[in-house]
């Protein structure tokens, strides 16, 4: 089942309404990979390294637990779901992004709002408060209103923690 805040922001994204974080961020149609994780630009002979063939497979292996819902056009990063090895149902899941660095972080607070909030806050004109005030006119809870009180995520293993143990096990040929 969708997210009702994922659910809203699509229909308004598909309304021409633009979000409250940035022109750039986009959400994706379900099953839409995000071009963050193209790896076309890569060469025979970057691939022909054993480590950098690794940290590939173990980047797709990891961003396959998540079901990715937004990209950012200019900074291209992407946002999900972290689901994980235990299939987490997406309600439970905790949000996730991945930058232009092969990374993947866990972002804080309990939905996709509020972890896009706390993420495009910082650089909002109005700041948090003020993205934060735009996803509550369209009905869209935000259960704290500074950012340091959103909540940490707490899964195991992070998408992080997997990734890194992926690209070891890959390695050492397992």
């Amino acid at each position: 089942m969708i997210p009702e805040d994922l659910a809203l922001w699509r229909r308004l994204q598909d309304a021409g309404t633009s979000n409250p974080w940035s022109e750039a961020l986009r959400l994706l149609a379900d099953d839409e990979q995000p071009p963050a994780l193209d790896t076309s630009y890569l060469t025979a002979e970057d691939l022909a390294n054993p480590d950098v063939a690794a940290n590939v497979r173990a980047i797709a292996e990891t961003a396959a637990l998540i079901t990715w819902v937004a990209q950012d056009e200019d900074e291209g990063q992407a946002f999900g779901y972290w689901r994980g090895p235990n299939d987490i149902p997406l309600a439970e899941a905790a949000v996730v992004s991945f930058d232009t660095e092969g990374q993947f972080h866990l972002l804080r607070g309990t939905s996709l709002s509020e972890a896009l909030s706390d993420e495009y806050g910082q650089w909002a004109d109005d700041g948090y408060p003020g993205v934060v005030a735009q996803c509550r006119a369209q009905g869209v809870t935000i259960s704290a209103d500074d950012p340091d009180d959103l909540p940490e995520p707490t899964v195991s293993p992070t998408p992080a923690e997997h990734h890194v143990a992926r690209c070891r096990d890959l390695l050492a040929g397992n």
